[in-house]
């Protein structure tokens, strides 16, 4: 399936007749031999472990027992570490951010192999992995060679359970029912292992299993963006003065519902054999299958910057001397005040945001204790992920609505206020609805929608027999992943004259990753009703009033204003009926479905590499002192190939949007190559026996994202009035590389309980920025594309068109970056059986954003500060523990879905809580509790009052009972 370079094939033959596969034998691992001392102290206690024996900068996470991880979410546990950052996705961890670096900068390896993942970057998503089947989380902060390469950030390996470290027979499982409060739903989730060794322990097999469903409902206000500069006439101040500066307008405004399903089944099955006391041999299978279906049901309008006009504070349009009122803007830019008729939709949506997924990971090692001096490691792994294109239900949305007049006001609340105009207007769009019977004057005044109208009197405001059918989209990428790793990796025990050993190995690593596009946008099927016709008139009887309740984002400033009722369809329904009337019309079929589009493409990436670590002890001034120092050299090899449809015309769908049209496929094949040396010295004082000093340097790398080395260019708006804009890939790109410094003190002054602080810096090279540039794009018979909503008749083609100029968003290197910061932490148990867990985080960078530039192109994302507080109490049969997390503003992206900003995320903190009562020694029943205070995630653009996202995920309660025999 993958293509291998000479050299590459060279190496594999001289690997391949060494023997057969992994990293080192996991039960050789204590945390691994001890997992039967159970409880929250047992946890904290080989997660100690663990940090101090290690020659670096590690932090860890151990279960309390087989099948029970501190948390329900494995994203959820890895931001109690000193350092790491989540990013939530339905309510639930599902990214991390180490140090400052997001997703695509941290290395995670599942027993010590990359799997494939069905992100569509190089992220991997922590919510595909039930907390169930995991043994324990290592974050390795500081580099060694003997890792593989790839986290700038960290490097983070999931250990899964073994037989031969739980020795004998097992048996393990909980039941529990999930409430969730905004859904109003309970759920169920299972999960067993069971694991026995035979024939004297010679022969082991494990295998355990994990289901979940969960029902969830999450609240939303959102805009997909603020556009920058787009034409919005002759702005005014709020003292009426004339604005010259930037000017920055909303795309859109939607209040939503979300309805999820998530249904996530693991498997994982390990068998163990050890022929004699010098060999074991372990092949283990791992399965996910992880669906998160959807439903949403929204009302939003949509604007056109160049149609914003103004309007009155008593609504009116034209002022004493009958001149148009201009559109308001604040001190920064931002429009306060604006109306728009022209151009403007008011729509309600049915969406759907499916993510479809199965990934598959299968692994062969062979652990062979050659003498007493010399070990060696053989690992062989292939695994596969896919996400669907699901017919476009990963992006989907059928629209009903009406061609509306609103006025859009932002003040210091976090929701902007939109009201509606009242009465009809004729002259509006010819041949065009729009909503009729708001409340208030029926010729220029305005009313806010009013949410104490009981459903029955709806009806006046959102009249069924008004709305009418809009644009149906299917859209959405098809990923799948493929990664096969072959290692040998050897340990040779010196111990004499200060040497303890050498490690070396090496490793062949493919990864190919193919992402495809389908879609109903490529050839306008989308927009067959774009421009609300007098015909088909929707059935009302397929229409519905939603009520989004009362409390509504009722925590969120500006709430009480928007409205909580707004018209309903079943989306699937209506593309059925719209296909329907299609044919009976026209007399022949129309599909909506989503169609593969020729802009895909596959990237194949090899890598080989080779390393050399030793380790010494030694002592300094009477103290023991420990240093390890090492080499690893790497080649890779890039080959992107795919299809591209050039861009050949544009044509007017309705009064707001154009069709690009495409020419035939042309395939194309480019390719790139670079090597790495990436060196690496950590040492260790034992100050005194509790009390031991770090440092540690190294250089390390992350390969670009996969999907940013495409050559595709992607056509992703054709606005009329210019706003026209496309995306590009760069095949060249190198690496990120960071030479990294660490120091750090560590007490360890009783059992489970340390104090440690530590510094960080690195220095980041070849960040990739997006660059913005003017393109125009040449056409088959050497003429330029043109815009047909320019020149003298702007609903056709003519000899005045002005050139069609895109903004291409193109990425290249460039960039450098510091980034440095303190951790502190503390742990600490008492003999009462409470205890603490407190760490802090704070992270600083000479790249970070200036909201007031805007044409800044680079900054460091997802830096944040950050604080944890863990609370327990353990004694006899009953346990439990609170958790606090809080983590600062972060710049999350540069870019927003349909905005030219930045995209940053507020402050968030939240409270969870869990406990058990051990009914018996190997039956307990327990409880957890999500978000007690039900905080709710805020995104807002490059100023306070861009709102980009209002999320309310709600609160959660699982109540169960766990067995351990």
């Amino acid at each position: 399936m993958y293509k291998k370079s000479k050299l590459a094939s060279a190496v594999l033959t001289v690997l391949a007749a060494s023997a057969a596969p992994n990293l080192h034998a996991q039960e050789s691992d204590p945390a691994f031999e001890q997992i039967q001392v159970t409880g929250i102290r047992g946890s904290m206690s080989r997660a100690m472990d663990v940090k101090r024996d290690s020659s670096g900068v590690v932090d860890a996470i151990s279960a309390e027992d087989i099948g029970k991880f501190p948390d329900t979410n494995l994203a959820e546990s890895l931001q109690r570490i000193t350092g790491v950052s989540i990013d939530r996705s339905g309510g639930e961890g599902q990214l991390i951010t180490v140090r400052g670096f997001g997703p695509q900068f941290n290395t995670v390896l599942v027993n010590g192999r990359q799997i494939a993942s069905e992100n569509d970057s190089r992220a991997f998503s922590f919510d595909t992995i039930a907390s169930e089947l995991v043994s324990s989380l290592d974050v390795y902060k500081t580099s060694t060679a003997t890792m593989q390469s790839g986290g700038v950030g960290s490097t983070i390996n999931i250990n899964t359970a073994r037989p031969f470290a739980i020795r004998g027979f097992k048996v393990a499982g909980s039941v529990k029912g999930v409430y969730d409060e905004n859904s109003e739903e309970t759920t169920p989730q299972v999960s067993g292992l069971i694991s026995n060794t035979f024939n004297d322990d010679t022969f082991g097999v494990l295998f355990a299993l994990s289901h979940q469903q969960r029902k969830t409902r999450l609240n939303q206000a959102q805009m997909d963006g603020w556009l920058e500069n787009v034409g919005v006439p002759n702005p005014q101040t709020q003292s009426g003065g004339d604005w010259t500066g930037n000017v920055f307008s909303p795309r859109n405004y939607d209040h939503k519902v979300t309805f999820e399903e998530r249904t996530r089944t693991n498997a994982n099955l390990v068998l163990q054999y050890a022929p004699n006391d010098s060999v074991v041999i372990t092949g283990d299978v791992l399965y996910s299958d992880f669906d998160v279906e959807t439903d949403a049901t929204s009302y939003g309008h949509w604007f056109t910057a160049p149609n914003i006009q103004g309007v009155g504070d008593d609504g009116s349009l034209f002022d004493d001397n009958g001149d148009r009122r201009r559109p308001t803007v604040d001190a920064n830019g931002t429009i306060v005040d604006m109306y728009q008729e022209v151009g403007l939709a008011t729509d309600m949506h049915a969406k759907k945001f499916d993510r479809l997924t199965e990934s598959t990971s299968v692994g062969f090692n062979v652990d062979w204790e050659v003498n007493d001096d010399l070990n060696l490691s053989f690992d062989l792994s292939h695994s596969t992920a896919e996400r669907e294109a699901n017919n476009g239900r990963g992006n989907q949305l059928s629209l009903i609505g009406y061609a509306n007049r609103v006025r859009f006001q932002v003040d210091d609340n976090i929701l902007p206020y939109a009201s509606m105009f009242a009465g009809a207007n004729a002259n509006i769009y010819s041949g065009q609805q729009e909503i009729d019977g708001a409340i208030g004057n029926a010729t220029d005044g305005f009313a806010a929608y009013d949410p104490s109208i009981a459903p029955d009197g709806v009806s006046n405001h959102l009249d069924t027999a008004n709305s009418r059918a809009h644009v149906m989209l299917r859209r959405g990428w098809a990923v799948e992943d493929e990664v096969s790793q072959f290692r040998i990796d050897g340990d040779y025990f010196g111990g004499s004259n200060g040497f303890v050993s050498a490690k070396f190995g090496a490793q062949y690593s493919s990864q190919t990753k193919t992402l495809t596009r389908w879609d109903n946008e490529g050839v306008g099927i989308h927009c067959t009703y774009c421009g609300y016709p007098d015909l088909p008139e929707i059935p009302a009887a397929s229409q519905y009033i939603f009520d989004a309740g009362g409390d509504f984002l009722s925590d969120v400033s500006g709430s009480g204003r928007m409205p909580t009722q707004w018209l309903a369809h079943d989306g699937e329904a209506h593309f059925a009926f719209l296909e329907d009337y299609y044919a009976s019309v026209n007399g022949e079929s129309i599909s909506f479905d989503a169609v593969r589009r020729n802009n895909s493409f596959e990237v194949e990436e090899e890598t080989l590499s080779a390393y050399l670590e030793l380790e010494f002890e030694g002592e300094l001034a009477d103290m023991p002192i420990y240093s390890t120092t090492g080499l690893r050299v790497e080649t890779t090899d890039v080959t992107v190939t795919g299809t591209q449809a050039p861009i050949q015309g544009l044509t007017i769908l309705d009064q707001t949007e154009m069709l690009a049209q495409f020419g035939d496929a042309q395939g194309f094949d480019v390719g790139n190559d670079y090597d790495a040396i990436l060196p690496n010295i950590s040492f260790k004082l034992e100050i005194t026996d509790d009390l031991i000093a770090r440092m540690a340097a190294s250089k390390s790398l992350t390969r670009p994202t996969l999907e940013s080395m495409s050559p595709v260019t992607v056509i992703t708006t054709t606005r009329q009035g210019g706003d026209l804009t496309s995306t590009s890939g760069n095949p060249a790109l190198k690496p990120f590389e960071s030479d990294n410094f660490d120091i750090s003190l560590e007490w360890y002054y009783g059992e489970a309980s340390y104090l440690s602080a530590g510094y960080f810096k690195k220095n980041v090279s070849n960040f990739i920025v997006n660059s913005q540039e003017d393109r125009t794009f040449t056409l088959a018979d050497g003429s330029t594309l043109t815009d047909p909503s320019t020149g003298s008749d702007a609903g056709a083609p003519d000899a005045n068109d002005a050139e069609a100029v895109f903004t291409n968003t193109l990425p290249n290197n460039g960039e450098n970056a510091s980034v440095d910061g303190f951790e502190l932490a503390a742990q600490h148990s008492f003999d009462s059986g409470f205890g603490f867990m407190a760490n802090a985080t704070f992270v600083d960078s000479d790249a970070e954003l200036d909201p007031a530039n805007i044409n800044q192109v680079f900054a460091v994302t997802g830096l944040s500060d950050s604080l944890n507080l863990v609370a327990f109490y353990e004694s006899g049969p009953f346990q439990t523990r609170l958790a606090w997390n809080w983590r600062d503003e972060f710049v999350q992206s540069l870019t927003q879905v349909q905005g030219d900003g930045p995209t940053i995320v507020e402050a968030y903190h939240q409270l969870d809580i869990s406990g058990s009562y051990d009914v018996t020694e190997n039956v307990s029943i327990f409880f957890e509790g999500i978000n007690l205070t039900e905080e709710f995630v805020h995104k807002r653009g490059r100023y306070a009052n861009h709102l980009l996202l209002a999320e309310d995920s709600g609160r959660r309660w699982a109540f169960g009972v766990r067995g351990s025999f």
